[in-house]
């Protein structure tokens, strides 16, 4: 595994390339990235994006090291081969789509916990925090099949945001909910947790969602 971050200067992108990143940046993201891999069929990486003033950079965790034969974008990687072992506490940040299933129906966790809340009559200020703890039950549960255990005093919901566009005209738009995560971890499971970072937690992936970044706590 490769852990890479790759800039994109975007005062450098051409038109066409402008449009398509202001009208679906995750979707024109996951398309660009999957141009580095040039001998990749499948999609084999999970990435997440950052803003900043100087323009776009990604974090890609992939199989194979990205190769950029654009001078829009450059890259810099190193071997992901962390030392994990049961019981080490680790700081992450996860960007995830938590989704839950109800009557069959799939459905973003924080929108089903506010739907909830208000069948039950809760008082709308009360609605951030069940969205707040739904999203917390989420992730716990996440860990308890991926090998980490997490504890409500230790991890923090730092952001959310809706996410909704159209990959091409006509099409019907694409919507779901992105929650950033910030806190600390432990490892129950090494090896288990190596495979939960490798194929990346909740949906979405292909849109920028499921990379956990992990650092010694």
């Amino acid at each position: 595994m490769f852990l890479s971050r790759v800039s994109l200067d975007l005062t450098r992108m051409p038109s066409g390339m402008w449009q398509k990143w202001q009208s679906a940046h995750s979707y024109a993201s996951h398309q660009w990235l999957w141009q580095l891999f040039a001998d990749q069929s499948e999609r084999k990486f999970l990435f997440r994006h950052e803003s900043t003033p100087q323009g776009a950079h990604f974090y890609l965790l992939s199989e194979v090291a990205p190769v950029a034969e654009d001078s829009l974008f450059s890259i810099s990687s190193k071997p992901f081969m962390p030392q994990l072992v049961d019981g080490m506490t680790l700081t992450f940040a996860l960007r995830a789509n938590p989704v839950v299933t109800r009557n069959g129906k799939r459905s973003d966790v924080l929108m089903d916990a506010k739907y909830q809340a208000k069948l039950q009559g809760t008082d709308p200020s009360e609605f951030a925090a069940r969205q707040n703890e739904a999203a917390f039950a989420w992730l716990k549960a996440q860990g308890e099949r991926g090998g980490f255990a997490v504890e409500p005093q230790d991890v923090q919901v730092v952001g959310q945001q809706r996410q909704r566009f159209t990959r091409k005209s006509g099409e019907r738009p694409i919507t779901f909910t992105t929650v950033d995560f910030a806190g600390c971890l432990k490892v129950t499971d090494a090896p288990l947790f190596m495979q939960t970072l490798r194929n990346g937690l909740g949906k979405s992936k292909a849109m920028g969602c499921g990379l956990m970044l992990i650092r010694r706590g």
